[in-house]
């Protein structure tokens, strides 16, 4: 189901998001030069239309994800010589690659880290990539109604056997009553120094066809939608979509009557840097 050309093609709200982020950070990011890592990558299109430029004129990024598909399409698709290759990264592996050790100058994730089962790990394995004194980004999605539902999914007879145990620790800051605080105390505990730390909530409306693209783009990331027979997995999709909608306020703009869905989410946004 990870179609990497389709998730490019529907990833509008991510792309909204991220550049928010970058732009905000944007007189830091200027200055930002050497080896640079972007975890989650996906297929590559944010690294290379979004994050490279707002980076300086000698950075060069290597874009990791677990997704060995995305890999290859990101590879194929936005491979820049000097300035940006892509490689396969498991952010919680326990086995960290001894290249990446110490390797690099900055570190960012957009939008990545909520899908982690072990989220302790992907940052202990991040803090032994940053060089002393290095710098990570991190954008995460604290709570979000598509976690609450795959959360409701779970407990469907006909679709537990199919979802892995590890999806059932996703999205670790979504029932956090001080996510904030939770984030801070981990990365200091780590060694971090962190510069910011701030939850966000995040509103947001769209047409109904663009919400349901907006789902069509996540659900290409459910790798165990691969494991379900054809009908089942229709059903799956079904299911989620009707959920997921249950769950949104439907308005008319007052300037075409075009109806709207409103969307909300929290988010940690977080600047931090590796005590020498």
């Amino acid at each position: 189901m990870e179609n990497p050309k389709v998730y490019s093609e529907f990833d509008k709200v991510q792309k909204n998001r991220i550049s928010s982020i970058i732009e905000e950070f944007g007189e830091d990011l200027i200055n930002i030069h050497g080896k640079c890592m972007d975890i989650g990558c996906g297929p590559g299109d944010i690294t290379k239309e979004f994050l490279l430029p707002s980076l300086g004129s000698n950075a060069h990024i290597i874009g990791t994800d677990i997704s060995e598909s995305m890999i290859k399409y990101a590879s194929e698709t936005f491979t820049m010589k000097k300035h940006l290759q892509f490689e396969i990264l498991d952010i919680e592996t326990k086995n960290l690659p001894k290249k990446y050790i110490s390797e690099f100058d900055h570190i960012f994730s957009f939008q990545t880290l909520q899908w982690c089962s072990d989220i302790r790990q992907a940052f202990e394995n991040i803090y032994q990539m940053l060089k002393p004194n290095a710098t990570m980004l991190v954008y995460i999605i604290a709570s979000h109604d598509l976690f609450e539902v795959l959360k409701f999914l779970e407990q469907d007879v006909c679709f537990a056997q199919y979802i892995p145990n590890t999806m059932k620790n996703i999205s670790p800051y979504q029932e956090s009553k001080n996510a904030r605080k939770e984030l801070r105390e981990l990365l200091q505990n780590i060694g971090f120094t962190v510069r910011h730390c701030s939850l966000r909530e995040i509103i947001y409306s769209d047409e109904k066809p663009m919400v349901e693209q907006f789902l069509n783009s996540l659900m290409c990331l459910l790798t165990f939608l691969e494991d379900m027979p054809y009908d089942l997995m229709k059903k799956f999709k079904n299911k989620l979509t009707y959920e997921y909608m249950k769950r949104k306020i439907f308005y008319k703009s007052i300037y075409n009557k075009q109806e709207l869905v409103l969307d909300r989410c929290k988010a940690l946004v977080v600047y931090a840097q590796k005590n020498v």
